[in-house]
Protein backbone atom coordinates (compact mmCIF):
# COMPACT_ATOMS: atom_id res chain seq x y z
CA UNK A 1 0.00 0.00 0.00
CA UNK A 2 0.96 3.61 -0.38
CA UNK A 3 2.40 5.37 2.66
CA UNK A 4 0.82 8.71 3.52
CA UNK A 5 1.90 11.58 5.69
CA UNK A 6 -1.30 13.50 6.29
CA UNK A 7 -2.87 15.59 9.03
CA UNK A 8 -6.63 15.74 9.49
CA UNK A 9 -8.02 18.64 11.49
CA UNK A 10 -11.38 18.94 13.22
CA UNK A 11 -12.97 21.75 15.22
CA UNK A 12 -15.91 21.74 17.62
CA UNK A 13 -17.52 24.34 19.83
CA UNK A 14 -20.32 23.77 22.34
CA UNK A 15 -22.33 25.98 24.68
CA UNK A 16 -23.63 25.24 28.16
CA UNK A 17 -27.30 25.49 27.17
CA UNK A 18 -27.51 22.73 24.50
CA UNK A 19 -26.73 19.03 24.32
CA UNK A 20 -25.68 19.26 20.68
CA UNK A 21 -23.16 21.27 18.67
CA UNK A 22 -21.55 21.54 15.28
CA UNK A 23 -18.21 20.09 14.32
CA UNK A 24 -16.25 20.63 11.16
CA UNK A 25 -13.67 18.55 9.32
CA UNK A 26 -13.92 19.12 5.56
CA UNK A 27 -17.64 19.64 6.08
CA UNK A 28 -19.94 20.58 8.90
CA UNK A 29 -21.66 17.89 10.96
CA UNK A 30 -24.11 17.92 13.84
CA UNK A 31 -23.13 15.90 16.89
CA UNK A 32 -24.49 15.67 20.38
CA UNK A 33 -25.37 13.74 23.49
CA UNK A 34 -28.10 11.17 22.77
CA UNK A 35 -30.56 9.82 25.38
CA UNK A 36 -28.42 6.74 26.12
CA UNK A 37 -25.77 9.11 27.52
CA UNK A 38 -28.23 11.37 29.36
CA UNK A 39 -28.89 13.93 26.61
CA UNK A 40 -31.90 14.77 24.47
CA UNK A 41 -30.16 15.04 21.09
CA UNK A 42 -31.81 12.88 18.44
CA UNK A 43 -28.81 12.63 16.16
CA UNK A 44 -25.34 11.15 15.89
CA UNK A 45 -23.02 10.92 18.87
CA UNK A 46 -19.22 10.81 18.58
CA UNK A 47 -19.50 7.02 18.78
CA UNK A 48 -21.55 7.03 15.57
CA UNK A 49 -18.77 8.88 13.80
CA UNK A 50 -16.25 6.39 15.19
CA UNK A 51 -18.28 3.52 13.69
CA UNK A 52 -18.51 5.46 10.42
CA UNK A 53 -14.73 5.96 10.34
CA UNK A 54 -14.04 2.27 10.95
CA UNK A 55 -16.59 1.12 8.36
CA UNK A 56 -15.61 3.59 5.68
CA UNK A 57 -11.89 2.99 6.07
CA UNK A 58 -12.59 -0.58 4.97
CA UNK A 59 -14.71 0.61 2.02
CA UNK A 60 -12.11 3.16 0.88
CA UNK A 61 -9.26 0.67 1.23
CA UNK A 62 -11.23 -1.91 -0.75
CA UNK A 63 -11.95 0.59 -3.54
CA UNK A 64 -8.24 1.48 -3.85
CA UNK A 65 -7.08 -2.14 -3.87
CA UNK A 66 -9.86 -3.22 -6.25
CA UNK A 67 -9.04 -0.33 -8.59
CA UNK A 68 -5.33 -1.16 -8.56
CA UNK A 69 -6.19 -4.83 -9.20
CA UNK A 70 -8.72 -4.03 -11.95
CA UNK A 71 -11.45 -5.85 -10.06
CA UNK A 72 -14.79 -4.62 -11.33
CA UNK A 73 -17.64 -4.93 -8.89
CA UNK A 74 -21.29 -4.02 -8.74
CA UNK A 75 -21.47 -3.13 -5.06
CA UNK A 76 -19.59 -3.41 -1.80
CA UNK A 77 -21.95 -3.15 1.16
CA UNK A 78 -20.45 -2.82 4.63
CA UNK A 79 -22.34 -2.75 7.92
CA UNK A 80 -20.36 -2.03 11.07
CA UNK A 81 -21.33 -2.24 14.72
CA UNK A 82 -19.27 -0.56 17.43
CA UNK A 83 -19.99 -2.26 20.74
CA UNK A 84 -19.65 -0.35 24.01
CA UNK A 85 -19.71 -2.33 27.23
CA UNK A 86 -19.16 -1.67 30.94
CA UNK A 87 -15.71 -2.58 32.26
CA UNK A 88 -14.37 -1.83 35.74
CA UNK A 89 -16.99 0.85 36.38
CA UNK A 90 -16.50 2.60 33.01
CA UNK A 91 -17.93 2.30 29.54
CA UNK A 92 -15.35 1.18 27.00
CA UNK A 93 -15.29 0.16 23.38
CA UNK A 94 -15.45 -3.62 23.58
CA UNK A 95 -15.32 -4.59 19.92
CA UNK A 96 -16.19 -3.73 16.34
CA UNK A 97 -17.94 -6.14 13.98
CA UNK A 98 -18.01 -5.49 10.26
CA UNK A 99 -20.17 -7.48 7.84
CA UNK A 100 -19.19 -7.03 4.21
CA UNK A 101 -21.01 -8.22 1.09
CA UNK A 102 -19.34 -7.91 -2.30
CA UNK A 103 -21.44 -8.24 -5.45
CA UNK A 104 -19.19 -8.88 -8.39
CA UNK A 105 -18.95 -10.81 -11.63
CA UNK A 106 -15.48 -12.07 -10.83
CA UNK A 107 -13.58 -15.15 -9.88
CA UNK A 108 -14.03 -15.86 -6.24
CA UNK A 109 -10.27 -16.34 -5.75
CA UNK A 110 -9.35 -12.84 -6.93
CA UNK A 111 -12.20 -11.22 -5.01
CA UNK A 112 -11.42 -13.23 -1.86
CA UNK A 113 -7.77 -12.18 -1.99
CA UNK A 114 -8.75 -8.52 -2.35
CA UNK A 115 -11.23 -8.75 0.53
CA UNK A 116 -8.50 -10.30 2.70
CA UNK A 117 -5.90 -7.72 1.68
CA UNK A 118 -8.38 -4.96 2.44
CA UNK A 119 -8.64 -6.04 6.06
CA UNK A 120 -4.85 -6.33 6.32
CA UNK A 121 -4.27 -2.82 4.95
CA UNK A 122 -7.12 -0.84 6.52
CA UNK A 123 -4.98 1.28 8.83
CA UNK A 124 -7.82 2.70 10.91
CA UNK A 125 -9.12 -0.79 11.72
CA UNK A 126 -5.55 -1.83 12.46
CA UNK A 127 -4.98 1.12 14.82
CA UNK A 128 -7.49 0.12 17.50
CA UNK A 129 -6.77 -1.98 20.57
CA UNK A 130 -10.14 -3.71 20.83
CA UNK A 131 -11.38 -6.81 19.01
CA UNK A 132 -12.23 -6.33 15.34
CA UNK A 133 -14.02 -9.00 13.37
CA UNK A 134 -14.69 -8.79 9.65
CA UNK A 135 -16.94 -11.28 7.90
CA UNK A 136 -17.15 -11.23 4.13
CA UNK A 137 -19.54 -12.71 1.61
CA UNK A 138 -19.01 -12.79 -2.13
CA UNK A 139 -22.15 -12.84 -4.24
CA UNK A 140 -21.40 -13.46 -7.92
CA UNK A 141 -23.67 -11.66 -10.33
Amino acid sequence: MVEYSEDYHAVASATDDADHWTTDSRGEFDVGIPPEFGGDFDGPAPENYYAIALTNCYVATFKVIAGNSTLEFEELAAEGTLKLRPHDGETVVDSFALDVTLRADASSKKADVILERTQEHCFILDSVDFDVSVTTELVTT
